[in-house]
């Protein structure tokens, strides 16, 4: 029974990741038949880790893959992913350590680079807006509190959450993370708007400076 076939007879969760690509991909290109270019993905993308993260130019790099592909697989992508951050972090929704570290977990599974975020809330923690202020590296440069305590300012939001991940996989924060943590939660006591958290991810683990008696 062909991939197609299991869909419509079983439901997307009887595939295994290699059918689920054929399905994206759709056809061959070449000499490359489509499953031979769903095998070439998953050599480069092992188990999907870092799949979520591939731009078109990344793609195009895989074997059979051109640029009709390539924009197929990146559009299901992104829509995976704005399907999954609009049920797991709802505009409106009052949040939580628990619920944010979950969340977060994941949609940063699988990353190779690092992301920093910013949660804009209200006085009743209900999140007005998402804002990635870098990735691939966070340092003290790109972190500066004086441009996102703006954003927060602009958007009259009244509390804020960092989240970032850590590519190796290790949840526990650095000494940067500490002193970016500490940065952040006094410029936020000067101009009224408070650091609630700052939530570290790594691999299925996430650690909460709020939960851990730090904010």
């Amino acid at each position: 029974m062909q991939p197609r076939e299991l869909i419509q007879a079983h439901g997307p969760l009887a595939l295994s990741d290699k059918e689920l690509l054929e399905v994206l991909i759709g056809s061959g290109s070449g000499q490359y038949d489509v499953v031979m270019v769903a095998e070439e993905v998953l050599r480069q993308y092992p188990a999907l880790t870092g799949l979520n993260l591939a731009t078109a130019g990344d793609l195009l790099a895989v074997p059979g893959i051109g640029p009709t592909k390539a924009a197929r697989l990146v559009a299901g992508l992104e829509l995976s992913r704005r399907v999954q951050q609009r049920q797991t972090l709802r505009y409106g929704e009052v949040l939580d350590a628990p619920q944010i570290g979950a969340a977060m977990v994941q949609r940063l599974a699988g990353a190779t680079e690092e992301h920093l975020l910013a949660l804009m809330l209200d006085v009743r923690n209900a999140i007005i807006r998402e804002v990635e202020l870098a990735h691939g590296g966070v340092d003290k440069s790109i972190a500066d509190p004086r441009v996102v305590f703006r954003m927060a300012l602009a958007l009259n939001a009244s509390r804020l959450i960092l989240v970032h991940n850590h590519p190796s996989g290790d949840q526990l924060p650095s000494e940067m993370d500490v002193e970016l943590t500490e940065r952040f939660a006094a410029a936020g006591a000067l101009i009224g708007v408070a650091l609630l958290d700052h939530i570290v991810v790594g691999g299925d683990q996430f650690y909460s400076f709020s939960q851990e008696h730090h904010l």
